[in-house]
């Protein structure tokens, strides 16, 4: 039988378990010490991580607590900064010799800005400005990634650069093709049309296809890229003006008699007789609008996707021979005899301004260019290589987007703001047809209360302290509109008033 060892030199004595003590734990911040025999070296700590020291936490410092919402807490995010170019190494080793984005030019920037930063509010609320700088940043961003995209367009807009006291008028075409580089002079073509003239131009939207007409019935589109004739008729009466409508596949003769409208294939799709004498014609494709001047004197707008006339307004001038139409409002301008250019909408019977520009009759009007000399051209606005089926999703998209007629103004940025005095006259209208303003606010009616509180006098006094309250408010509105007056006609740099400082 085997017994149990007892203690001797060999075995150590087992000892008590309270007369043990315990290993002191070790904090994160102290370093671990770990004995070693002799002649080894020591090795590295327990840990995978190589932990560093960690500066120890005062007791009363304050933890934030997480919150009870949201698991994540709500730290501000901080700008985004480029990384050191040192780092920016490729594959190769090699150091990006551009770090960071490619600057902007200031005044490429400003081309393509839209907000006046320099105008302010008088006394904005604080939301109020936050949304503002939220969209003045938004701007910003917009203009120089704008800026930034025009880098990339190759092409720059040509220019004739006549030697000293040479007349850049009597500069030829062919001596143009002889100067201009190979790819441009390709673009030349020259159409010998003798025989059916004078002739009417037209260029559709997006540049690509050349529609003619001649005083004899000589109809014919075609696309001037590829040089393939798309249809040529002969109406047997005289043409006096041609427009492409909303796109190339559809176009407007204004012939002797009436107004018709023909296909990409030469077929005659309608034929409107209320368009009677017709001598100019312009197309608004925002508004899918045709304006006609006719002989008569009227001028007349079609809608083209209805197929009715919006608006027939006379403008008392005699024979109307000259027309031209502003992309930037879409407002009809025409030239008269008597030396006047008259502007017109369609919303006015009468015109919006009339302008005396010289004694003699006015024969031709231009608007200043908006952007159609451009050499680049826009993919997503008028794209001139579009199939059948982008145009016809494009036409589509343009009808949701189309722009009423009665929105044709002088200024279009005026369509944002509230319009005071129709409002007001509106309001007037209504109260006399109603015989009292349902806007107003009804008189303030104490609610009954209990326990003794609901006597005579103390509603009187609730109903004081209401009508104090109203006329406190009434005189704030009155001293700030007031303040706002005399800021607008005050200098700047001047000191702030009494009133000033009261309202503030």
């Amino acid at each position: 039988m085997e017994t149990a060892p007892k203690p001797g030199k060999d075995v150590p004595p087992k000892k008590d378990k309270l007369q043990t003590k315990r290993k002191k734990p070790r904090r994160y911040w102290e370093e671990e010490t770990v004995p070693t025999t002799a002649g080894a070296s020591p090795g590295p700590p327990r840990n995978k991580k190589n932990r560093e020291l960690r500066p120890q936490r005062p007791k009363n410092a304050y933890i934030l607590k997480k919150s009870r919402i949201s698991k994540k807490p709500q730290v501000p995010k901080k700008p985004r900064e480029w990384k050191n170019p040192e780092s920016q190494r490729g594959l190769s080793g090699a150091q990006d010799p551009f770090p960071g984005p490619a600057p902007v030019p200031v005044e490429v920037v400003q081309k393509f800005c839209r907000i006046d930063k320099s105008r302010k509010l008088p006394h904005s609320k604080a939301k109020t400005r936050s949304r503002l700088e939220v969209a003045e940043a938004e701007e910003e961003e917009t203009s120089i990634k704008a800026a930034r995209s025009e880098l990339l367009l190759a092409e720059e807009p040509g220019f004739l650069e006549g030697e000293d006291g040479e007349d850049t008028a009597k500069i030829c075409q062919a001596d143009i093709v002889e100067a201009v580089d190979i790819a441009s002079a390709a673009k030349h073509f020259d159409l010998n049309l003798r025989q059916f003239g004078p002739y009417r131009l037209n260029y559709s939207r997006t540049g690509r296809h050349l529609a003619f007409g001649g005083r004899r019935g000589h109809v014919a589109a075609l696309d001037w890229v590829t040089k393939k004739l798309m249809c040529e008729i002969n109406v047997m009466e005289a043409v006096r003006d041609i427009r492409f409508l909303h796109s190339e596949a559809l176009l407007a003769v204004a012939q002797n008699r009436w107004l018709h409208i023909y296909d990409n294939q030469g077929i005659e799709l309608h034929c409107i007789r209320r368009c009677d004498r017709v001598t100019r014609l312009e197309f608004l494709p925002f508004h899918f609008l045709l304006a006609t001047a006719s002989e008569t004197g009227f001028l007349t707008y079609l809608d083209v996707s209805v197929g009715k006339i919006v608006a027939a307004l006379n403008a008392r001038a005699g024979r109307l021979d000259v027309m031209s139409q502003n992309p930037y409002n879409a407002v009809i301008h025409l030239g008269h005899s008597n030396g006047t250019v008259s502007l017109w909408s369609p919303a006015m019977k009468e015109p919006l301004a009339k302008i005396l520009c010289h004694r003699g009759g006015v024969r031709a009007v231009a608007v200043d260019s908006t952007g159609a000399g451009e050499p680049n051209f826009d993919g997503l606005e008028s794209n001139p290589y579009r199939s059948r089926k982008q145009r016809q999703e494009w036409e589509v998209k343009a009808l949701l987007e189309k722009v009423p007629a009665e929105l044709i103004c002088l200024d279009p940025r005026a369509l944002a703001e509230v319009d005071v005095i129709s409002l007001e006259q509106g309001k007037k209208e209504q109260i006399e047809r109603l015989g009292y303003d349902p806007q107003a606010k009804a008189p303030f009616q104490p609610k009954p209360k209990q326990k003794g509180r609901s006597s005579t006098a103390s509603l009187v006094k609730r109903k004081r302290k209401v009508m104090d309250e109203e006329h406190r408010d009434k005189v704030r509105q009155s001293l700030q509109q007031q303040h706002h007056k005399e800021a607008k006609a005050k200098p700047t740099g001047a000191r702030p008033s009494a009133l000033d400082r009261f309202v503030r």
